[in-house]
């Protein structure tokens, strides 16, 4: 990470110090994965500067990322709740077994790039917030974004047809179910296997963010990039209820302001890395982040992106069904509403 990129971001975050400087408190923090961008780019500078510097220094904090906390990610909602992880980043899909609800905010197929998946995320975020304070004990302070989870594969894919019968790795229920629908056959690896599953013949393809994907270096052995956004791997920053009610008033202020400064802040860093990834993939001039590679890169055409809406479709209203007829109709209200799709009540 550029000295000079970490500076600007973190003036970017931070603030005057506020006026009732809040008593010292420190929080132990489990961050995000610290092999992806937004890991340098956006959570160190805020933990370890910006909210410091936002609170005239009376509120510090350590990060781990999350390989190096020896956790997998699933169990963040009940180590929250248990006060056994004070604050921490979780992303949806993996949480998921907890409450079908939290797959609303990322359901596969239903953002076609970020800024709808933003539109998504503002209007379901509140529902959310209640859902996880009323039903897991955890308080929501910030939605997050990955980069598009995107399909690298061994062999040319050139259109949704060429998925048929191809062995295509995923990351969880929903877009399991979205491979399926389109054809394919998906299959649950861990990231780390996947070089060598396809090195193998394992698998033919994998779906993972485009960004990832290349700090990863999967473009040694996957040749070809198909650009069809299954999902932005939406995640959270939450803290458990009982710490957070502990909190003077004021802390909670200004900790919430600052979650949401880190928030937007996210959202313009991965809407930058996920086109700059896009470039480094396939070589182009305006490659930044990433390493430079020379992969292939179909898109779905127009008549490909309906046959693919008709899917997104039937598998957010099999979700619908999972999730129950109130589920269904916050998530019309808000979500829905906010990009003009209306799901049917179980």
């Amino acid at each position: 990470m550029k000295p000079y990129l970490i500076a600007s971001l973190t003036l970017a975050l931070a603030g005057p110090v506020q006026a009732d400087t809040p008593p010292p408190i420190h929080f132990n923090v489990i961050g995000g994965g610290s092999h992806n961008y937004t890991f340098g780019a956006v959570e160190k500078p805020f933990w370890n500067q910006t909210l410091p510097a936002r609170s005239g220094g009376s509120l510090t904090a350590s990060l781990r990322g999350l390989s190096e906390s020896g956790l997998k990610g699933p169990e963040m909602v009940r180590l929250l709740r248990s006060g056994a992880v004070e604050i921490g980043m979780g992303v949806f899909a993996f949480v998921a077994g907890d409450d079908p609800f939290f797959e609303g905010i990322d359901l596969p197929g239903m953002a076609p790039d970020i800024q709808t998946s933003r539109q998504i995320s503002s209007a379901f975020k509140p529902v959310l917030a209640e859902r996880m304070a009323e039903h897991h004990g955890v308080k929501l302070l910030a939605t997050v974004p990955y980069t598009a989870q995107v399909f690298f594969c061994r062999d040319p894919l050139s259109s949704l047809a060429d998925l048929k019968g191809r062995k295509v790795r995923v990351r969880g229920r929903n877009m399991s179910d979205m491979i399926s629908a389109l054809g394919g056959a998906p299959m649950t690896l861990p990231f780390a296997e996947v070089v060598t599953a396809m090195q193998t013949g394992v698998i033919d393809c994998a779906v993972t963010g485009i960004g990832s994907g290349n700090a990863a270096r999967w473009y040694d052995v996957a040749n070809h990039l198909y650009n069809l956004p299954v999902d932005w791997s939406i995640g959270f920053y939450a803290i458990g209820l009982k710490r957070w009610q502990a909190l003077p008033e004021p802390v909670q202020r200004l900790l919430q302001g600052q979650a949401q400064a880190l928030e937007d802040r996210w959202w313009e860093a991965t809407a930058n890395e996920n086109q700059s990834a896009l470039a480094c993939n396939i070589g182009a001039p305006d490659c930044k982040i990433h390493r430079p590679a020379r992969m292939q890169v179909s898109t779905p055409t127009d008549a490909e992106r309906q046959v693919l809406q008709n899917a997104v479709l039937t598998i957010a209203n099999d979700w619908g069904q999972r999730c129950g007829a109130p589920c269904v109709e916050r998530w019309n209200a808000t979500a829905g509403a906010a990009i003009g799709v209306h799901l049917q009540q179980p």
